[in-house]
């Protein structure tokens, strides 16, 4: 098996720029941080929508985000990682308790976006299946930007998320000759269909934090993802199709 190259890079991608964002936030005026943030959230709306035609069943990716949200609602995957967060915070002396709402949850964004997006999971897949590193290759470069923005509003911290996407996806890397027979073109496209949707809420989220709009709990949507491959399984056993 080779080195994971694509990983490896998308790892160095999220440190880097994280630690570049916060070594230029204080000299960037606040108008070109928020020009920042709005156009990072219309590309991600963008990207979901891009993502969302390459689905094979509609029924089977709305199955996925309905229950998924549930499941996540339920679990309180959110609110958890923001109490993480927090705590983590508390611990290396930034703040903790007292950091501002606001920016636990743009955290929560990032995580997200580095650790549970369609694109890496599936990219991960890929490497550990075909050594194809194309697509960690893509998406270094798009965090690499993606983490520099949120940087310039959450500090270095955001740099520590790359602990949990090297576990992530180092783990579906490994995993990925496993779950093989299951990853059917049908099941790859409603999986990034799926994750374009949450993508999709990324966007929606980080537009609706300039202009007031009620946010949403992007993370708690996340078992949408594993649902996706699940039940796309299962609709192949259907007399029909969906």
């Amino acid at each position: 098996m080779e080195f994971p190259i694509g990983i490896a890079a998308n790892v160095a991608a999220v440190i880097l720029g994280g630690l570049a964002g916060a070594a230029v936030k204080k000299y960037l005026p606040a108008r070109v941080v928020e020009m920042l943030y709005m156009s990072f959230g219309f590309c991600a709306l963008c990207i979901g929508v891009v993502s969302v035609v390459k689905l094979h069943s509609l029924t089977v990716v709305i199955l996925s985000v309905l229950f998924g949200g549930v499941i996540g609602e339920l679990c309180h995957i959110d609110s958890g990682v923001q109490r993480l967060i927090r705590f983590t915070m508390t611990k290396i002396g930034r703040g903790g308790e007292d950091t501002p709402q606001e920016q636990t949850e743009l955290l929560c964004l990032a995580m997200a976006l580095i650790c549970f997006s369609g694109t890496g999971i599936f990219g991960a897949l890929s490497e550990g299946l075909d050594a194809d590193h194309s697509i960690l290759l893509a998406k270094a470069v798009l965090d690499l930007f993606t983490v520099m923005v949120i940087a310039t509003q959450t500090g270095w911290f955001v740099t520590l998320f790359s602990i949990p996407q090297l576990v992530i996806f180092t783990l579906c890397f490994f995993c990925a000759s496993l779950i093989a027979p299951v990853l059917t073109p049908e099941t790859v496209g409603n999986f990034k269909a799926t994750g374009g949707i949450l993508t999709f809420m990324v966007g929606y989220n980080m537009l609706a934090g300039q202009v007031g709009l009620k946010k949403i709990r992007v993370l708690n949507a996340v078992p949408a993802l594993i649902l996706s491959i699940f039940f796309s399984w299962a609709a192949g056993f259907l007399p029909f199709a969906i």
